[in-house]
């Protein structure tokens, strides 16, 4: 297997018409020409490709692609390559038109740990909001609508949780929540009075009665999925016409947890959204979600379970703002909100009766 690019002057012509020949996009002709552009995410360098075809070049590929490949001096970034290149070529093996942007190559190196993705660019079709404006209601039916599709992927899958996804073991329970207890001493003495008792009391009731929860729920595939762990709507890329567009779901490089699939919808809105857009979209949206979920072949899943789940979920994320500030990566901008709404949705769902 050739080895992943690292490098601008690695993207030649050449290059790119080997590889779109050997993975069976580019029957005839050839790359004649390609013109970079790049620029650098918290995660990933990208670069922009805009590209010229021999005049019997077959079938029509697009002019523009993107290639994204892992930041070499962050583990975190190469980690997420790797799990964002086995998602992309698991998910077009096995589905039907998925709701990810189309690949045309998906390369890691088990040696080095680099990987690189060669995706097209659908920038002139799609959009993702301004941080930090959430996306008009219409955008907002059509993700959860690709995110049913995703989660009825991996909740039928035969391998979920061997193949796809990962289980959570009884060593790793132990460190997630040996890491609360620290995060939660920590980021209680940082904020000190500015978390309330209230909110302290709320922790404490939640982190003596979530790991039970957790050791039934996240050691078995009943009620899981394979989840997306970072389905924020900018995560999601809008068609700029809705009545003809479909949202695409991106950055795959949380796709390895098994988990409820309520945890990414209470992750899309309870921890991001206030309580006056929750109140108008949210139960709406779980609605259209379930009924997407079964439309799409899921059958032993009943509303009232997504219902129940989904609060479970708001009680699972309300530790969520304490990994992010305890990680020093998220900027107390995001985490901050994200603590302050997560406890709103904590309260209007009436979460403190299942604990």
């Amino acid at each position: 297997m050739a080895e992943p690019i690292t490098a601008q002057k690695q993207i030649k012509p050449g290059w790119l018409t080997d590889t779109l020949h050997e993975n069976g996009h580019l029957s005839y002709g050839r790359v004649t020409s390609v013109k970079k552009e790049g620029f650098t995410t918290h995660f990933s360098q990208i670069w922009r490709l805009k590209l010229v075809y021999s005049g019997d070049a077959a079938p029509q590929l697009p002019t523009s692609m993107l290639l994204k490949s892992a930041l070499p001096d962050i583990d975190g970034s190469l980690n997420m390559g790797k799990v964002e290149v086995s998602a992309y070529l698991q998910l077009a093996q096995g589905m039907i038109d998925p709701p990810i942007v189309r690949c045309f190559d998906a390369t890691h190196s088990e040696q080095s740990n680099r990987s690189h993705i060669l995706m097209e660019d659908l920038s002139t079709t799609h959009f993702q909001p301004e941080l930090p404006i959430p996306p008009s209601r219409s955008h907002c039916e059509l993700s959860v609508e690709a995110l049913a599709q995703f989660h009825a992927f991996g909740w039928k899958h035969p391998g979920l949780g061997t193949m796809i996804g990962q289980l959570v073991d009884a060593a790793a329970l132990n460190e997630i929540v040996s890491l609360l207890v620290d995060g939660l001493a920590g980021i209680g003495d940082y904020l000190g009075d500015r978390l309330s008792t209230h909110r302290r009391q709320i922790y404490e009731r939640a982190l003596d009665f979530m790991p039970g929860f957790w050791e039934r729920r996240l050691r078995s595939i009943q009620r899981n999925t394979l989840i997306h762990g970072d389905a924020h709507l900018w995560n999601f890329l809008h068609p700029r016409d809705t009545e003809k567009g479909r949202a695409y779901i991106i950055d795959l490089g949380t796709c390895n947890r098994v988990r409820p699939p309520t945890n990414d919808l209470a992750y899309m809105m309870a921890l991001q959204w206030y309580p006056e857009r929750r109140a108008v979209m949210e139960r709406d949206l779980l609605k259209l979600y379930h009924d997407r979920l079964v439309a799409f072949g899921v059958s032993d899943y009943e509303w009232d379970d997504c219902l129940l789940d989904y609060r479970y979920s708001v009680i699972s994320h309300l530790f969520t703002p304490i990994f992010q500030w305890a990680g020093k990566r998220i900027p107390a901008g995001v985490w901050w909100h994200n603590l302050n709404r997560i406890f709103e949705a904590y309260e209007d769902l009436q979460c403190a009766d299942l604990s």
